[in-house]
């Protein structure tokens, strides 16, 4: 149990949105509104991800945005982000969760992005006041809550205030009068509740009711604030050679001095408790440090070994910690007592590899319904009268029939790998809402077809991957009909998970058409690890999964699939869609092979459709390289069914998708193209104009009459396609990056007998010097061959090597001779310096880059006109990171042309030239 204000606020990681560097605001841009328009998106209606329907208005006194009230349900938690500008705020989603339902306003503050600020906007005229004495077993350090039908019965966010008594708490809550309010006493979480069978009741009144409450017992009393693992083990990626150790943290103000591990090694789930094993084996937690804090909380780290294991072993394990003197204990995660309610945690035992083909493959992202119709006669009917928008909610047309015709289209463009996705038998025609998991839906076609569309794509040598939904079913699932029909009386009832039978159970997003199955039921997970992956794997022969939403299901989940899946078949690939932070994307390494890089994706968005800094791709590279294990293979991609599409975001641009898609299938990771996208396929409509159904727009018919295809930009991929395909160093080579600023990236792909040079450029027309960027005075014998036209090469002119840059343009060059970057000049030691300042600069971007001198060894910008007693105050900003301190200030003498020089070992000297 953590310790709990009225209103938790707290940041949580749903959608992994790269951080570029944050810059902190000069002073002279204090007074200033620095955006022209800032909108609030999030996860609960009436909010969503993608419209603009909740502006914020700007308030000039207090320089803050405040949006018009919006009505939130008590005790759902709610994400959210603001988007200013057209640009989404950068790191993680915000997260509040209301205490009680009413209307609230967020505040947005400028210069405090991150800041949560929300606000009740509802007067009451009526009010209750409890008064709670509490036994004298409940511990000094916990503090009661109140779980309520304004919060959904929430036991974590509204917590009562110290009263005047020792065991006594006071909480005043406001209502309208006449309204009943019905609660229950907690210590924090439901597990804590008050040891009492039915809820309290209190009307709320003008005057102000007051009620005085005891607590007689609690179902339970907590052990410690919080018992945290969160799959803290190493090595992350165990071998058979390997022991693993296993650290838990404790907070806690009681005494905590024992711990136990509770582990199996043959997949099957763990039990124990203090110390006494029931099933498996248990190692002992000694403990390692205790610190004090200055509240009086104290955090105890506790540490045990699990012996190695033979490989392809599941290990599971539960964690639990105790006072040797004291009862009960307290396990982690969950903090659950019992040992039912424990987080299982899990790691497979493996020399860790994905598979070969699956890191030189060249993947062709396949939406079934809107890719071709084959067969006309399985089409389901469309009222010709709908308008189109309308249409694109239904049935299109395509199906598998259709897809094994194209099979050949697709390998022509290059593609050797074909993702398919979900046919599963369904009321929907993306397939995500499956009624039977080993039934094709007769409107994609049947078995047959889709085993001859597998068998003709084996017969050119080419993969084929299934879109593969383990988190949820329909509500129209035979499964769950019977168990909503039949309660506990139904063998399926613990295949889901029923708050409270018939109407209430988890869902999927929310979403009562999507009731999530409970994987971590011993029937449930049988069934689909025993009767359904076979079937896609061994029967229809499939060569591996992409995963939906596969952070629902729980990692033990994700152990036991890997391990089915690659005793069904070691060669298969499987990668899953973790749409969230690198850190949680990378948590499935050595359960999954790969997973879809939506941190990269929306960089290549944001670079190259919106023409941020090409610093932005270069740190997401680098945190990609320095995160990820080699062999966690990232699946790229610039757009898909659930994201607008890139050429839309670029305004129909096409030379930005061209770069984009250069430094897609140039950098690291397996590329993965979206259908339509080589042939310029964009967005009839802005999806932000409309509510609901956004995704419809990003799913719209392939073209197939060459007049409605882009056959230049088509055969710009073919190319393209075809080059990282014959290339090795592309696809599985080092990478190195040379140099970046921002509008150029330039890096290196190699392998031991090749090596690459990419040159992206987004900006104008230009000159690179490789000399400068290599930190080389000389560089004959070097050549660079046009690895996309061999006819053209580049070679030096008296040691000096200069590649020209058209305006956007990319260049992928074969690297002959000896090219070596050397060490970089002390007095260099930035990649990138930009001036911000006032007039003739500007605060807000990068329009002034400075170019270094290797004479003086210094920074030197462009001469700028200043006129005689003209005023700048300004400062660097090196590598994305402000000059710390005050502004610089310079006057101009005279009416001439200025030069700025910054010196790297005497940043903040003033020197104008």
């Amino acid at each position: 149990m953590k310790r709990l204000t009225v209103v938790l606020l707290s940041f949580v990681l749903l959608v992994s949105f790269i951080v570029a560097p944050l810059l902190s605001v000069p002073q002279a841009m204090a007074e200033e509104a620095p955006y022209d328009s800032v909108v609030l998106r999030g996860s609960e209606a009436p909010l969503d991800w993608s419209s603009n329907q909740n502006p914020l208005t700007y308030d000039e006194e207090s320089k803050t945005w405040e949006s018009a009230p919006i009505s939130l349900t008590g005790g759902k938690k709610l994400e959210f982000k603001y988007v200013y500008d057209g640009e989404w705020m950068q790191g993680d989603n915000l997260v509040f969760t209301p205490d009680r339902d009413g209307k609230y306003v967020f505040i947005f503050y400028p210069e405090e992005e991150r800041k949560v600020d929300v606000r009740l906007a509802d007067d009451y005229e009526g009010s209750i006041t409890l008064h709670l004495t509490v036994p004298d077993s409940t511990p000094q350090w916990a503090i009661p809550t109140v779980a309520t039908n304004l919060n959904a019965y929430n036991y974590e966010l509204t917590s009562l205030q110290k009263g005047e008594g020792e065991n006594e708490w006071v909480l005043e809550i406001e209502g309208n009068p006449g309204e009943e309010l019905q609660y229950v006493y907690g210590l924090g979480a439901e597990q804590y509740k008050e040891n009492k069978e039915d809820k309290r009741t209190a009307v709320f009144s003008k005057e102000g009711t007051i009620v005085e409450d005891t607590v007689e017992s609690w179902m339970a009393v907590p052990i410690a604030e919080n018992v945290t693992h969160d799959f803290q083990h190493t090595p992350f990626l165990p071998t058979k050679k390997d022991n693993v150790t296993v650290k838990t943290t404790v907070e806690h103000y009681g005494p905590i001095d024992s711990g136990a591990l509770y582990y199996t090694a043959n997949g099957s789930s763990p039990n124990g408790k203090r110390g006494e094993v029931t099933r498996g084996k248990v190692v002992e937690l000694n403990v390692e440090s205790t610190t004090e804090q200055a509240n009086g909380l104290f955090i105890t780290v506790l540490s045990g070994v699990i012996p190695k294991q033979p490989d392809q072993s599941r290990v599971k394990y539960k964690i639990d910690v105790w006072h040797s003197e004291g009862e009960g204990s307290q396990f982690a995660d969950t903090n659950s007592f019992d040992q039912k309610e424990a987080t299982e945690f899990a790691y497979y035992v493996d020399t860790f590899q994905s598979p070969q083909w699956a890191k030189d493959a060249s993947i062709y992202h396949v939406f079934v319904d809107r890719f071709y119709d084959g067969n006309k006669a399985n089409n389901e009917p469309v009222d010709p009268d709908l308008p189109y928008d309308e249409q694109l909610k239904g049935w299109m047309g395509g199906d598998l029939e259709g897809v094994k015709r194209k099979v050949r289209y697709i390998q022509e463009l290059g593609f050797d790998t074909i993702w398919i996705s979900p046919v599963f038998e369904g009321p929907y025609s993306h397939g995500y809402h499956p009624t039977d998991f080993k039934k094709i839906d007769e409107r994609f076609g049947n078995e047959k077809i889709m085993k001859e569309l597998i068998t003709e794509a084996h017969r050119r040598k080419m993969k084929v991957v299934y879109d593969f939904v383990p988190n949820h079913t329909s509500s129209g699932h035979p499964f769950f009909e019977d168990a909503k029909a039949k309660g506990e009386g139904s063998p399926f009832y613990n295949w889901y998970t029923f708050t409270e039978w018939p109407n209430q159970y988890n869902m999927f997003y929310g979403i009562p058409e999507l009731p999530e199955l409970n994987n971590d039921n011993l029937a449930t997970r049988r069934y689909v690890l025993g009767n359904v992956v076979p079937y896609w794997l061994r029967q229809l022969k499939f060569d591996g999964f992409r995963l939906d939403y596969a952070k629902g299901p729980s990692y033990s989940y994700w152990v036991d699939f890997r391990h089915a899946v690659k005793k069904t078949n070691p060669n298969a690939f499987i990668f899953g869609e973790v749409w969230d932070t690198r850190e949680k994307i990378n948590s499935y390494a050595g359960k999954l092979d790969g997973a879809l890089d939506f941190g990269l994706a929306d960089t290549m968005v944001n670079v190259f459709a919106k023409d941020r800094s090409m610093t932005e791709l270069s740190s997401t590279i680098a945190d990609n390289l320095s995160t990820y294990p080699k062999e966690y293979q990232m699946v790229t991609f610039l757009d898909n069914h659930d994201k607008p599409r890139f050429l839309f975001e670029a305004g129909g641009d096409v030379n930005k998708l061209k770069l984009a898609a250069a430094a897609q299938f140039t950098l690291p990771g397996t590329p993965a193209v979206y259908y339509g996208t080589e042939v310029g396929l964009s967005q009839s409509k802005d999806h932000n104009l409309v509510p609901d159904w956004k995704d419809r727009y990003y799913r719209e018919m392939m073209p197939w009459k060459k007049e409605d295809q882009d056959l230049e930009l088509k055969g710009f991929y073919q190319d393209l396609v075809a080059l990282r395909n014959k290339e090795q160093a592309l696809r599985t080579g080092t990478f190195k990056e040379i140099s970046v600023s921002e509008d150029v990236f330039v890096y290196e792909r190699s392998t031991k007998n090749k090596k690459f040079l990419v040159v992206l450029n987004k900006g104008d027309a230009s000159g690179l010097s490789l000399n400068t960027i290599y930190n080389q005075s000389s560089l004959n014998g070097v050549k660079l061959r046009d690895a996309m036209d061999r006819r053209k090469s580049v070679q030096p002119k008296k040691g000096e090597l200069t590649v020209r840059m058209p305006a956007q343009s990319f260049a992928v060059y074969e690297v002959s001779g000896k090219l070596e970057q050397a060490a970089p000049d002390e007095a260099k030691k930035y990649k990138e310096v930009i001036i911000r300042g006032s007039e003739p600069f500007n605060w807000e971007n990068n329009d002034f880059s400075l170019s270094y001198d290797t004479n003086e060894k210094v920074w030197k910008t462009k001469p700028v006109k200043l006129s005689a007693g003209h005023r700048v105050e300004f400062k660097f900003v090196r590598d994305g990171e402000w000059l710390e301190g005050d502004n610089l200030v310079y006057t101009a003498e005279t009416e001439k042309e200025y030069v700025f020089v910054f010196n790297a070992m005497d940043e903040r000297k003033v020197d104008v030239r």
